[in-house]
């Protein structure tokens, strides 16, 4: 039987809580204060547990060298260090930026992914093409969700600690099965995936939009270059995270043989903070005010005052700070977020702090980056997504892009396709390119294919998850990345000419 009107009526209600933001914000820090309340980690921010919503904002940020130490005492066996729930798990970080991090999650935190999962459940049936829904398996591209434990603890990536929680509010309806989401190596794991998948009644799939492309790739290989959507004529979605999707989605349409609807959702192994829940925002997401505490600075603001979520402006960025219910308290995890409408409230992740190139005030950000790739990946043979930028060695007024080549004919004039196509959108890097007045025509080192395979394929195995970095303002630092060694010494080579 049909489940209309039913779940487009839950769906709006549950729109309607999502537009409470100052109700559940602030009763979701009285339930963290309360679960805090005379830890260690109270202690040391010298915090009562009563303070109020204004009180709180003004506790200074965190970086996570503060909340080492905290994961460190819980290892050596005070599973009570952040709070009165115990610390159950540590998500365990891909190590991107350093050394990689311990998350701390409680019962609770954990939880809130199987609430998630049951919540997307609504939504993706309620928007779903049929009027009768059809059963289907949801596809989760992800890391091993193979965990060590430790002191009690377990310890892995997130997407490990969630395929337990989204398997077990789904039941028997994802895959891969638990046997094959163990297998630690990636690609083991993704011929595995491939091969259950293609016995499966897939309806939607999750994953990073790369790591998608990936099991795509080698479910048409196994299925003998045949379109997908004839194994899998149910497939009607897919929830990303982690990237941009639409760099992507040519290739991914290619394997599938038709279009699909993607939709975004922000993840982290902090937890889950929005997702794409209305029809027609193009990636725009809802902050879900329910899962953590927020706070907000404006990135143009650098000393201004932490803001809730129900103040913030449209058309801003702001750096994002989080509590969450597992202890972690005004803690920076990095991102940029910009507000794309304020009521209701939806964002798209702008990016991360330091996470561009600023030789003279242009800022070059990723988002503007992958946008140029974009575009001169139509016009030329070369990846949209493997590429590095950095400061130019050879001329400190401008940048170095190298970019990984496809095969085809010769590539004229790239410098001046990616100098033309970053003016367009970065109106402080046209005003500072006119006339090479500050600063001068890009440099594009093209590399042969196949040069950023050591690095992919490095970073998967050894960390089962993996980040491609794109912009590094330090040039003299990809030298000491696993993987860009023969980069960095093309790098050199140049500089010396």
């Amino acid at each position: 039987m049909s489940l209309e009107p039913f779940t487009t009526i839950a769906a709006c209600r549950y729109r309607k809580r999502l537009d409470r933001v100052e109700e559940t914000q602030r009763a979701l820090l009285r339930q963290i204060l309360a679960d805090c309340r005379h830890s260690p980690l109270a202690q040391e921010l010298g915090l009562t547990g009563f303070e109020s919503f204004e009180e709180f904002l003004k506790l200074s940020p965190r970086s996570y060298d503060f909340y080492s130490p905290f994961c460190r005492r819980v290892l050596n066996g005070d599973s009570l260090a952040f709070g009165a729930n115990p610390i159950v798990a540590f998500g365990e970080t891909s190590g991107s930026t350093g050394e990689p991090k311990l998350i701390p999650h409680t019962h609770a935190s954990l939880d809130l992914v199987s609430r998630f999962m049951r919540m997307l459940l609504l939504f993706h049936t309620a928007d779903g093409p049929a009027y009768f829904p059809r059963f289907s398996v949801w596809l989760l591209v992800a890391a091993t969700s193979f965990t060590r434990r430790e002191a009690g603890v377990d310890i892995g990536f997130i997407s490990g600690l969630m395929y337990k929680q989204a398997s077990g509010s789904r039941r028997k309806s994802t895959a891969p099965s638990p046997d094959v989401a163990l297998i630690q190596d990636w690609d083991e794991r993704i011929k595995a995936t491939a091969t259950q998948a293609l016995t499966r009644r897939v309806g939607a799939i999750f994953g990073v939009p790369a790591y998608v492309g990936r099991l795509l790739a080698q479910a048409s290989e196994q299925a003998g270059g045949r379109p997908l959507f004839e194994r899998w004529p149910l497939l009607t979605k897919i929830y990303y995270s982690g990237t941009p999707f639409e760099p992507y989605r040519a290739e991914i349409e290619g394997f599938i043989g038709r279009s699909v609807t993607s939709k975004s959702m922000y993840m982290a192994t902090e937890g889950i903070f929005a997702a794409e829940l209305d029809p027609g925002m193009d990636g725009a997401m809802r902050l879900l005010p329910h899962n953590m505490l927020m706070a907000f600075r404006d990135v143009e603001k650098a000393n201004s005052a932490l803001l809730p979520m129900w103040e913030l402006e449209e058309g801003c960025r702001y750096e994002l700070i989080i509590s969450t219910i597992a202890g972690l308290l005004q803690y920076r995890i990095g991102d940029i977020i910009e507000v794309v409408r304020r009521r209701p409230l939806m964002v798209r992740v702008a990016g991360r702090v330091g996470d561009e190139i600023n030789l003279a005030t242009e800022k070059l950000s990723l988002a503007q980056a992958q946008s140029v790739m974009a575009q001169i990946a139509r016009k030329c043979p070369v990846s949209h997504s493997r590429f590095l930028i950095c400061p130019d060695p050879r001329g400190h007024r401008r940048h170095l892009w190298l970019i990984e080549r496809g095969a085809g004919d010769p590539i004229v004039e790239i410098d001046l396709q990616i100098d033309r196509a970053l003016a367009e959108i970065n109106p402080s890097y046209a005003a500072l390119r006119a006339a090479d007045a500050v600063l001068n025509m890009p440099r594009v080192l093209l590399l042969e294919p196949g040069a950023f395979d050591a690095y992919i394929s490095l970073g998967l195995k050894s960390r089962g998850q993996f980040k491609f970095r794109h912009l590094h303002s330090d040039c003299s630092r990809i030298a000491s990345i696993a993987g860009l060694e023969r980069i960095h010494a093309r790098i050199s080579q140049e500089a010396e000419r």
